[in-house]
């Protein structure tokens, strides 16, 4: 039995070497067989890297916002039809922040409106740059790293002093690189005292970070805007081991008191989480998932025919060489391993090349971009593997039938 086995698995190593050898030989042929192959693994795994790049660039943002974080608001983050409805709403107002926050001791209620500005420096200026009005407990919710300099301290945010956290990219454009701590910069002709500069953080495809913004105190937006109509957001983060729905159902009650709403009223605001946006990304992942896929298939099917083209030319000019190796005493599975071997061959080196350009295409991008792609492991193997299937398939009808046939008809065939 053991004798079997191995002069079995010697006769299938003899037929990779052979698939080997007439790949090497038959440049030309190899050639013309990797170029199908290539451009179907470059295309399909160039689409799924675009998407899962995108997917996670979107992911971070979302988890930056916190999963046990609720906010509240005007607009739902769902969207809808209902764009009037909503539009009527009123915004979350100050009363209601300190209210809430009076209510609910036990956790972190911030509160947020930002607006667009044009900030100047000398002759230096940023126009439309995010103007972000923020309580002073923002920091223990939202990731607000400082690389240099400070944050708003509690006399400074109760007093609406006139001090400002610069974004890197709004520091970059304002003050040329040098250091913009302990200078100053003017919005709407008030001067403002940079006290900070933001850790980079880079731009989500779906959220804006903090890159591009200039956090001021809360109690200096009066400055600037009539916080009665500035778009508004409250923020509520639970103790740790919150259940979620139990502090939006604790919330939405606060929320119908303070506005005085009858019980047969529906609620005229948003009580917002972060699962709904994971929720609604998921669907649309699958969506681009699903699209990217049937791309890559159309794709992946030319290089799988162009293989089997080629394999089908490849029996017939050796039919000669099938007919004595068979004379010989070569068994049908020899043949057909020595055809299937070299028809993976080809689909797996073309694979191989079609994934280093995606690789050279990621570090070009990443370069020349804002945007970083990243060609994972899973995205290397799922070519890898596609290849080797792709030439299995191709390569199996012409390798079965190379092992069928006659030996004395294939050696007169010639």
């Amino acid at each position: 039995m053991f004798k079997k086995l191995f002069f079995t698995l010697g006769q299938i190593h003899q037929s990779w070497l052979a698939a080997l050898e007439s790949v090497v030989i038959n440049k030309l042929r190899t050639a013309l067989s990797l170029g199908g192959v290539t451009i179907g693994i470059f295309a399909i795994i160039t689409v799924f890297t675009l998407v899962d790049s995108m997917a996670i660039h979107i992911r971070r943002g979302i988890e930056s916002l916190g999963s046990n974080t609720l906010y509240v608001s005007k607009w739902p983050w769902e969207g809808g039809g209902e764009w009037w409805k909503y539009s009527n709403r009123p915004q979350v107002s100050l009363d209601e922040y300190h209210e809430t926050q009076a209510l609910l001791p036990q956790a972190e209620v911030a509160f947020t409106t930002s607006f667009n500005r044009t900030a100047r420096n000398g002759s230096l200026y940023v126009d439309n740059a995010t103007v972000l009005s923020i309580s002073h407990n923002y920091d223990r919710i939202q990731t607000t790293e400082i690389e240099q300099g400070r944050y708003f301290t509690p006399f400074e945010s109760a007093h609406g002093s006139r001090v400002a956290i610069l974004g890197p990219e709004i520091a970059e454009q304002l003050f040329d690189g040098s250091d913009p701590v302990g200078k100053t910069i003017r919005i709407d002709g008030v001067k403002l005292h940079v006290i900070g500069l933001l850790t980079k953080a880079g731009n989500s495809v779906a959220f804006n970070s903090l890159d591009r913004s200039i956090l001021i105190p809360l109690s200096l937006a009066g400055s600037f805007i009539n916080l009665r109509w500035a778009p508004t957001d409250m923020m509520i983060l639970g103790p740790d081991g919150t259940d979620m729905e139990d502090l939006k159902a604790e919330v939405g009650s606060i929320m119908r008191r303070l506005r005085r709403l009858s019980p047969q009223t529906e609620d005229n605001f948003a009580l917002n989480e972060v699962s709904t946006l994971n929720n609604m990304f998921d669907e649309m992942y699958g969506k681009i998932n699903l699209a990217g896929g049937i791309i890559g298939i159309f794709s992946i099917l030319v290089g799988g025919f162009g293989v089997a083209n080629i394999m089908f030319v490849t029996v017939r000019e050796r039919t000669a060489q099938i007919g004595i190796q068979k004379a010989l005493g070569a068994r049908p599975y020899f043949i057909l391993c020595q055809f299937l071997f070299e028809a993976m061959i080809l689909s797996v080196v073309g694979g191989a090349i079609g994934l280093a350009m995606v690789y050279v295409g990621t570090l070009l991008v990443n370069h020349f971009s804002n945007f970083t792609l990243m060609l994972t492991f899973g995205n290397i193997l799922l070519g890898l593997t596609i290849a080797s299937v792709v030439g299995a398939v191709a390569g199996l009808f012409p390798a079965w039938s190379a092992s069928r046939m006659d030996p004395v008809q294939a050696i007169f065939h010639s």
